[in-house]
């Protein structure tokens, strides 16, 4: 039997329904992303933060035990999106989509290249409409529109380059509309504030124009950062009481409305669902992470009931041994361990944060009476990241960056709530 790596296998089930089925019946496509998730944070995976809609939405599809991400934000979604190595589409060796990590070498260029079809230029040509919200994180700027204003900081982070037209037209067909996405509300870089106030200047973009956000949900702010570099750029909202646009909630509601216009209308969708969360910066409403704190006064217990908890539901061997990588949590002084804590429950407030959002975009779906022939896929782009150590990862070993177990290996699930019948 022919063995595929596992974005092409995730490519490969994605296009599958299409040998099966008339164009009339095609299935809407709905790819959801977390971004640093842990592979036992999910209960469905043995984990103890609060997953109802993740959990319901394995109950009625499929997890996958063994499922693989390439360790990394970028090159994890580069092989999502076009269903090659990583290597091969300029973001081999864990580069990442950022000016300040791009290369001169085709396969670390940190830039998806044009010549290489995306699935959704793919499914665009085929009738679909393509949707995206969330984080692209695969190169590319405005940089051609503000040449004067973006070429210094160009030429600083490009040693050895040369600042042309025709690399200014790359970045530019580097960016989601240009790349097949009728519709996007997105956020092109890795990291930034998750709270926005109506004062604070924000980075996203809807189609090629800076976007117009909404301000609907009042929030009490958390926003944990521990150097003082981090709480100069990500602290500022930290104990602020405010209406606010929250990046995990404002981007549910521009997938729903997008998801809403499309339904109905005789082509099927495709939509790329991308959560910036739980990546830092460690931000959540204050009330959440206080419910994790609490829940989280004994971290080694948390370690125990997550590999227990992935024995009982028959993802991991009884009698395997593994490395019990507890130093954080137990071989640091108490105020260490206690920031330690803290970063925690933050995280596990952002993850309860995105199943809430699922929650909301399965109901769009029910809403607009497009669930059941949706085809729905919810993984993590690797797993946590090395602020949280191996605790998100337990049992597993290794963290994002590292292509150990804990790095690589991610929680997944796939529904089709019409056709997967238990």
């Amino acid at each position: 039997m022919k063995k595929f790596p596992p974005f092409r296998l995730v490519i490969i089930s994605l296009l599958m329904p299409f040998v099966c089925y008339s164009a009339d019946q095609r299935p809407n496509i709905l790819v959801i992303l977390s971004d640093d998730s842990g592979y036992t944070d999910l209960g469905s995976f043995g984990g103890e933060i609060d997953t109802p809609n993740l959990d319901q939405l394995a109950a009625g599809g499929l997890r996958f035990s063994s499922f693989y991400s390439n360790a990394r934000c970028s090159p994890t979604r580069a092989s999502l999106l076009t269903g090659v190595d990583a290597a091969h589409v300029g973001f081999g060796g864990g580069v990442v989509g950022d000016w300040v990590r791009e290369m001169p070498f085709k396969a670390h260029r940190g830039r998806l290249p044009y010549e290489q079809p995306l699935i959704s230029e793919l499914l665009g040509a085929n009738g679909y409409q393509t949707l995206m919200a969330g984080k692209w994180h695969l190169g590319g700027s405005y940089i051609k529109e503000h040449k004067k204003q973006m070429s210094p900081a160009w030429i600083k982070t490009h040693p050895g380059m040369e600042l042309t037209g025709y690399e200014m037209e790359q970045d530019y067909l580097g960016l989601p509309p240009q790349r097949g996405f009728d519709k996007s509300f997105v956020f092109h870089g890795a990291q930034g504030n998750l709270f926005f106030t109506p004062k604070d200047k924000h980075q996203y973009y809807e189609g090629n124009q800076v976007a117009k956000l909404n301000y609907d949900y009042h929030y009490n702010m958390r926003c944990y950062s521990k150097t003082l570099f981090n709480k100069q750029r990500y602290g500022g909202c930290d104990g602020k009481s405010a209406k606010a646009f929250y990046a995990t909630d404002g981007m549910t509601d521009r997938a729903i409305d997008m998801i809403k216009r499309a339904s109905g209308q005789e082509p099927p969708f495709f939509m790329y669902a991308a959560y910036r969360a739980p990546h830092k910066p460690l931000q959540a409403p204050e009330e959440l992470v206080q419910k994790y704190l609490k829940r989280y006064a004994d971290l080694q217990k948390i370690a125990d009931d997550r590999h227990q908890g992935l024995v009982n539901k028959g993802l991991f061997p009884k009698d395997v041994k593994f490395v019990n990588n507890n130093s954080l949590w137990t071989k640091q002084d108490p105020e260490k361990i206690e920031q330690f804590r803290l970063q925690s429950a933050v995280h596990a407030a952002m993850v309860e944060k995105i199943d809430e959002n699922v929650g909301k975009l399965i109901q769009g779906l029910k809403d607009s009476g497009e669930y059941d022939n949706t085809l729905i896929f919810f993984f993590s782009d690797n797993g946590a990241a090395a602020h949280i150590g191996d605790l998100m990862n337990t049992p597993y070993k290794g963290v994002k960056a590292l292509l150990w177990e804990g790095g690589a290996r991610a929680h997944a699930i796939a529904s089709w709530p019409g056709v997967m019948v238990n």
